[in-house]
């Protein structure tokens, strides 16, 4: 009977957390948010990254302890690995900003960030807060501490090497800092001004035998050292902590960090770290109630609203809601006042069981637009409920009208957008290692949804409702689609040839697609260039009176400079106008996060590398999590042909001089053991496979990817400017078809490698080693080795990184290893 219940929970609540179906709350997690009104307690737990945050505290604190919990990630994940597509970059902080946020939607803890970007993976503290520019990043920690106001801190991890990783330790570095300077008033007088000053009362360090293997659990209950059980169950929920944090941590699925659930007993620790010692309790001798302020008896009427609650008719708590709303204001102060306010007024209109959206018939429009919109409003309990209120941006309705229980409303209505287009805040000022987004702006998930207003009256309660514009549609498979509604420039392009190593001639071939979403009177699109690019036409007319099109345009060109070039595209309604950068969307879709989309400056880079030593080879490509490397070979003349996994033969093959396997291929592949036999015999019978980087995970495979012995480590190589050591000059894949040289192999995109080859057997050769500053070189990087009459090469280099981004020297290392044979 319980396994019965734990898997339905799961079921409502994987289809609650999508936004289909499920428009309410169930009213036992109406109670449990409005039992959260005894407690107001704050904690900011903090680390570097999407997936560093330990769910099975956050968890606890939120559901058992019931205080208001917050995690702030220093960045956005945008520099990491993703293992459920192609994404990198921008795009990929995209999809780990939105899997924090579904984790929170499950954990019950809000969010936060600051304006650092992730630049990989760095190796010191020092590295870490020096590129970030320390004080910039500290202001934000501040900021936000000033702003949230916790009672207590937690880090994720210790200010030194055992964090693993230069961000993890700057990001408890930087909260050591932050956690007196909060309370300084000589320190950022901005924040000052707007916030205040605020001094939390401790900080931990969430420690465990992970970080100090000798551990002395001796040392709990004498003031440095709490031991706690998190391990608890909610009846309300359905679900223990430990399946509710496995939950919310496997919702980070581009880092493969799905996890089973625990049950039972879970042990976590808290070291202290500053403020006042703690025996028993981390918010020992703090009232976490009204007493603060001075008004204890709002302990009383919080506590009377929830054991009056009535399961069956929620709507019977609004009255004792709205009159609570009205006593805090007596003695409450600014920001726990206004938070607190919005929360009852969440309350309010969960317990009145009201539905309403607002749909429109697209989910893109541009700025200027008009949609039409509809309105539905349906009073679902026993409640008269008036509707005051619509605003809809231009115009505001004022109705005053009673519905009645059961009544539904429909209004259509004309919603003009004024807004600008829907590019993520963070993207749209960006420096290289830290966001320049207007300081408004610190701390700050994501943009809001387009909504209309409504403001409503029941039980004497007043209050205001945003409701998100919405396009809906069905899908036969999943069902009722919801996506919130986006705004788009007038006109949108893009090329699949981004990145082009001219290696055959001099000549090139792009594809410019055009998707117009608002009609224009008339349409240039002009190239920006320099004069070593020369295109048939720089500039193109494309029509008059034009409606909502998509275009393709084929344009040749040629390259006639030896150094890369790069060309842009700008778009207007007369020849004689200052163009307007023509920009490219890119949509975020995956099933366990919001739709979303972002937008970037189209352009395609050109790069020179002519060699009439490279004659035509057939290679074929089978892919891994997913890379570039695939498009880019075939952008730039090679005859390269995808392989799928599922589907292989040696018969198939013998019809490749090489394959390339792809990143994390022995990762996510269920059937490797059998196609990794394959290729051997592959090898064996005179092919080259290149196998790129897998990790060293529980996910592996293949515990031997290679015809001879080698294990796949953690080495790496995080400085895009680490100087290699040439070990074998005289080896084929520094001389031939390009000569390669110490100038190719340094600069590089972000790193240069990870998980590089350890312990490989003597008869491979590895030519090639790199050290970070202060390190020994490393050598597994790039091993290769003869087995029958073929050649088979593992390499760690970040090859994924470096030929999308236009390193020449990566791109001319890489087509000496699939010439390794020839």
């Amino acid at each position: 009977m319980y396994i019965h219940r734990i898997s339905i929970f799961f079921l409502l609540l994987s289809i609650r957390v999508s936004g289909q179906y499920f428009s309410n709350k169930p009213s036992s997690e109406i109670l449990h948010e409005i039992e959260k009104l005894q407690n107001t307690a704050r904690v900011l737990y903090i680390a570097a990254h999407p997936d560093d945050e330990n769910t099975r505290m956050i968890t606890w604190l939120a559901n058992s302890r019931k205080v208001t919990v917050a995690y702030l990630s220093l960045t956005r994940g945008e520099g990491g690995q993703n293992l459920i597509g192609s994404e990198m970059g921008d795009a990929l902080g995209v999809i780990r900003t939105h899997e924090l946020l579904k984790a929170r939607k499950i954990d019950g803890g809000l969010q936060f960030f600051t304006r650092a970007r992730d630049f990989g993976y760095s190796k010191s503290m020092e590295e870490s807060l020096q590129l970030w520019n320390e004080d910039s990043v500290l202001k934000d920690v501040v900021q936000i501490i000033r702003m949230f106001k916790p009672d207590v801190m937690i880090n994720r991890f210790p200010p030194d090497a055992r964090a693993g990783h230069g961000h993890h330790s700057a990001s408890a570095h930087l909260a050591l800092r932050a956690f007196d300077l909060a309370n300084d008033p000589g320190y950022d007088s901005g924040s000052v001004a707007k916030y205040g000053i605020w001094q939390p009362t401790r900080l931990y360090w969430n420690t465990s035998v992970w970080w100090i293997k000798d551990l002395d659990t001796a040392q709990v209950g004498k003031g440095k050292l709490l031991k706690i059980n998190v391990g608890d169950f909610y009846p309300y929920l359905g679900a223990e902590s430990g399946e509710l944090s496995a939950y919310s941590r496997s919702q980070h699925k581009s880092q493969g960090f799905g996890i089973p659930a625990s049950r039972g007993e879970i042990t976590e620790y808290l070291q202290l770290e500053s403020g006042p010692s703690s025996y028993r309790d981390l918010f020992e001798n703090l009232d976490t109630g009204y007493g603060r302020w001075g008004c204890p008896a709002l302990n009383r009427q919080a506590k009377a609203i929830a054991t009056t609650f009535n399961h069956e008719r929620p709507n019977l708590s609004i009255y004792k809601l709205n009159e609570f709303k009205k006593a805090i204001r007596q003695c409450v102060p600014e920001p726990f006042l206004t938070d607190l306010s919005k929360k009852i007024d969440e309350l309010i209109w969960l317990c009145s069981g009201i539905y309403a959206e607002g749909v429109v018939q697209s989910p893109v429009y541009t700025p200027g637009d008009t949609a039409d919109l509809q309105l539905t409003f349906l009073n679902r309990f026993g409640e008269m409920i008036y509707l005051r209120q619509i605003k809809t941006g231009d115009t505001t309705w004022v109705l005053n009208r009673l519905v009645l229980p059961g009544q539904k409303l429909t209004f259509s209505m004309k919603k003009r957008f004024h807004e600008g287009i829907s590019q993520p805040f963070w993207l749209k000022n960006k420096g290289e290692y830290l966001y320049l987004s207007d300081e408004n702006f610190t701390g700050k998930s994501l943009d809001p949804p387009l909504a209309v207003d409504l403001q409503v009256e029941v039980e004497g309660a007043e209050i205001w409702r945003k409701i998100p514009i919405v396009f809906k549609y069905n899908d036969r498979v999943k069902g009722e689609k919801i996506q919130n509604v986006k705004i788009f420039p007038k006109i949108t392009g893009s090329i699949h040839q981004r990145t082009i190593y001219k290696v055959f001639d001099d000549e090139f071939d792009l594809s410019l697609h055009l998707n117009q979403f608002s009609a224009l009177d008339s349409l240039w699109i002009k190239a920006v260039k320099s004069d070593k690019i020369q295109l048939q036409q720089d500039s193109l007319f494309l029509d008059q009176n034009i409606g909502i099109k998509t275009y393709r345009i084929p344009l040749k060109g040629k390259i006639t400079g030896s150094e890369a070039e790069e060309i842009s595209f700008q778009y207007c309604q007369n020849s004689a106008d200052t163009g307007n950068p023509l920009l490219t969307h890119q949509w975020i879709e995956y099933d366990h996060i919001d739709k979303d989309v972002f937008f970037s400056d189209l352009s395609v880079k050109i790069i020179p590398l002519l060699n009439d030593k490279i004659k035509p080879i057939r290679i074929g490509y089978i892919q891994g999590s997913g890379d570039e490397i695939f498009q880019i070979l075939k952008n730039s003349g090679f005859k390269v042909s995808e392989i799928s996994p599922e589907n292989t033969s040696m018969i198939s093959f013998k019809n490749f001089d090489v394959i390339i396997g792809g990143i994390r291929l022995y990762n996510t592949l269920k059937n490797s053991e059998e196609l990794h036999e394959l290729l051997m015999q592959y090898v064996k019978e005179g092919g080259t496979y290149i196998l790129q980087y897998q990790t060293s995970g529980s996910d592996l495979k293949i515990q031997n990817p290679g015809p001879y012995p080698f294990t796949i480590g953690r080495g790496r190589v995080t400085d895009e400017k680490a100087q290699s050591k040439i070990l074998i000059p005289d080896h084929k894949i520094l001389n031939t078809p390009y000569r390669i040289t110490e100038e190719d192999l340094t600069n590089w995109h972000q790193e240069i490698g990870l998980y590089f080859a350890e312990n490989f057997d003597s008869r491979y050769q590895a030519p090639l080693a790199w050290a970070d500053p202060g390190e020994n070189p490393q050598s597994g990087g790039l091993i290769i080795t003869e087995y029958g009459k073929g050649k088979f090469v593992y390499t760690g280099l970040s090859f994924f990184r470096q030929l999308p981004s236009g390193h020449p020297g990566a791109f001319k290392l890489f087509v000496n290893l699939l010439y390794l044979n020839q």
